[in-house]
């Protein structure tokens, strides 16, 4: 694109690379197949809506095709009525064709408001000082529906509501009457220098912006330049006798806060104290609004149950006051207070001031108890005593300074020449309190468990929260076990249990079939239910289930010593949740414990080769010698990890089954 542009048009170069592309018909629509249109300048996105004999219809995409694009800008065409009111349909659109191409005015006319500068005069009675007061106005007029509304800037301590909130605009929106009843406004009575009388009161415009300025001028009507604003007497005199008092400081006569001499002749004749004091109006007019921000932290961590604490320091310029702020942080176990120190002055001396007397008619100083001035009672922390990384004492309390905003810093920097940098602080403890832990109750036998805790654990019990997934995925899938109790007793040896593992929530049921000669009733051993693991404290899930594993439930010991093939084969699928399922873990198990076991190794290679089937099966044999071969080279396996092992070395033949004992080797010990 910058090559397409003329040598240092790099205005042109941006506006072809923003160029929208353009399919050529008949080539495929793939990168580089396409052609920039340089003649389009307008970006902006198209409406999909039109309007045909007055009503909204949805326009068909156009055809684009290669070629010279020309576009004709519309134009806001309009004429201004007699009545003056927002542009009719017959005058502002009568050089257009009917019918097809007419735009409602509600469309036509959306969002265009016309804008004026404006004034009215003010009267003001039993004042020597001034007559009448400007106040300034902005007119707004919609050509949608012929409203004005009218709104006053704000002005800086003026105590009047002012500005574009709800509740201050001067004129809220609404079609005005003209006062001799002859219609309402509209932008023909709204020129410059006209003067228009709305609800009595006269306002005269002095301006417009400069899209009232252009839609007035595509109307036929040129609005006259602007207008200065008169002068308000008021304002000019204060402005006049500030200038003079700034001229003529120096020749005015020594003030008592000023000179020594002059103090002490005022006080001498019974001045009061405020008139002693330096002028307090012009530091306030100055520094209005200006306040220093310093950042504290106070250290009560040598207390009992104290702690590192942030805090906010407020100093306002104006009159030399502080307020300290505590800074909320979550969970802090303390009341949100308004501030921990109100507004007021802060004495760098808080014991000497509390010994003192009330301040005399005749001085600013206070006298102690022996009659006596201390003239160090009037210290009050300034500006200069607030330092970043130093300590301020505040009502006995120390304070450490460690960091101020922006505005502090510049401050500082401008008047005092002094560079502040903020010191890193943590406020948060880096060893855990000790906390007391208080046991969960019992469950009180209504529902589960975990109902009970929840009215242990929130303040309004909740629900507990279920995997829903979980659910969905594995419903009316089950993980079934065979097991029997390990205890000593001789009628309980012989017992036989089935496990069922509900994979949907890992809840257990236990059934004990029925058995001849027994003695013994069998069916439902435990109810379907969560059960706790003893040793845990957690719940038992389906990854504690496979064979071998001891379990204990309800107080019952059980040795898990079969499983069933739907259990054995959704073990395999996750062996993230039951890794002795995993045959690529068992081998590397098995690999490492074999390493640097030379006499095993060579032993269960024996004793496997002494076991081989021969013939056809050459190289396998069967499942009791396998087991044979392991126990006499002395390698042990839990129950789990040996059916995971046979179950994938296994091999059918019609003849017998058995072990392909040779591809275990060989990944075993390569």
């Amino acid at each position: 694109c910058y090559l397409l542009a003329p040598s240092g048009d790099r205005a042109l170069a941006c506006r072809c690379s923003m160029a929208p592309s353009t399919r050529v018909p008949g080539v495929p629509m793939q990168p580089g197949m396409t052609v920039r249109d340089f003649t389009i300048t307008d970006f902006k996105r198209k409406s999909r809506f039109g309007f045909q004999h007055g009503s909204m219809t949805l326009r068909e995409k156009p055809n684009v095709e290669l070629g010279p694009v020309e576009m004709e800008a519309p134009k806001l065409s309009m004429t201004l009525s007699k009545d003056g009111r927002a542009f009719g349909k017959s005058d502002a659109y009568s050089h257009l064709p009917p019918a097809d191409n007419y735009v409602p005015d509600y469309v036509h006319l959306d969002r265009k408001v016309l804008r004026y500068d404006s004034f009215f005069k003010e009267a003001v009675h039993e004042s020597r000082i001034e007559n009448y007061r400007v106040r300034r106005c902005l007119i707004y007029y919609y050509l949608l529906d012929g409203t004005m509304h009218i709104s006053e800037p704000k002005v800086e301590n003026s105590g009047m509501p002012q500005g574009e909130a709800k509740g201050s605009v001067f004129l809220k929106r609404q079609v005005v009457p003209k006062p001799d009843g002859s219609g309402t406004y509209g932008p023909a009575d709204l020129l410059v220098g006209a003067e228009v009388d709305i609800f009595g009161r006269v306002f005269h415009i002095t301006d417009a912006d400069k899209h009232t300025r252009d839609v007035m001028k595509e109307g036929g009507v040129e609005l006259a330049p602007a207008e200065p604003l008169p002068i308000d007497p008021y304002n000019a005199k204060r402005q006049a006798d500030k200038e003079q008092v700034l001229r003529a400081q120096r020749y005015f006569r020594p003030r008592p806060y000023e000179d020594d001499l002059a103090r002490y002749a005022a006080a001498k004749y019974g001045a009061a104290a405020t008139a002693l004091e330096p002028d307090r109006l012009r530091e306030f007019l100055q520094n209005d609004r200006k306040v220093l921000r310093f950042f504290l932290a106070w250290d009560d961590r040598a207390s009992l149950y104290g702690e590192l604490r942030p805090f906010i320091l407020h100093y306002y310029l104006q009159d030399d006051t502080a307020e300290v702020l505590e800074v909320r942080r979550a969970n802090s176990g303390r009341d949100p207070f308004p501030a921990f120190v109100k507004k007021g002055k802060l004495a760098k001396d808080i014991d000497t001031l509390i010994r003192t007397d009330a301040p005399t008619t005749h001085t600013t100083q206070l006298i102690d108890r022996s009659g006596r001035v201390n003239p160090s009672t009037m210290n009050y922390l300034s500006a200069h005593d607030l330092k970043v990384g130093e300590e301020i004492a505040i009502y006995g309390r120390p304070f450490f300074i460690y960091g101020c905003d922006e505005f502090t810093r510049d401050y500082y920097r401008d008047h005092f020449g002094v560079d502040f940098k903020d010191i890193p602080m943590e406020f948060e403890p880096s060893e855990p309190r000790p906390q007391m832990e208080v046991p969960p109750p019992l469950p009180l036998g209504m529902g589960d468990e975990i109902d009970s805790l929840g009215s242990f654990l929130y303040l309004i019990p909740q629900a507990p929260r279920k995997d829903l997934r979980k659910m969905m995925e594995n419903d009316r899938k089950m993980m079934r076990f065979m097991a029997r109790l390990d205890t000593p007793e001789p009628e309980d040896r012989d017992r036989v249990f089935v496990i069922k593992v509900f994979l949907a929530d890992d809840s257990i049921a236990v059934f004990e079939p029925p058995q001849k000669n027994s003695g013994i009733v069998g069916g439902k051993f435990l109810e379907r239910g969560f059960i706790k693991n003893p040793e845990t404290g957690d719940r038992y899930e389906a990854k504690d289930f496979y064979t071998g594993a001891f379990l204990r439930l309800n107080g019952f010991p059980f040795v898990v010593y079969q499983a069933d093939e739907f259990s054995l084969a959704y073990m395999e699928q996750h062996p993230e949740l039951f890794p002795m399922s995993d045959v690529g873990y068992v081998l590397d198990q098995l690999k490492a414990a074999l390493a640097d076991e030379a006499d095993k190794r060579a032993a269960l290679e024996q004793g496997l080769a002494a076991k081989d089937l021969g013939g056809d099966l050459e190289g396998h044999v069967s499942y009791q010698d396998f087991q044979d071969a392991l126990a006499a080279s002395g390698v042990e396996l839990h129950e789990q990890p040996l059916i995971t092992l046979m179950r994938h070395f296994h091999v059918d033949s019609p003849d017998k089954e058995g072990i392909n004992y040779k591809a275990m080797l060989e990944e075993v010990l390569s």
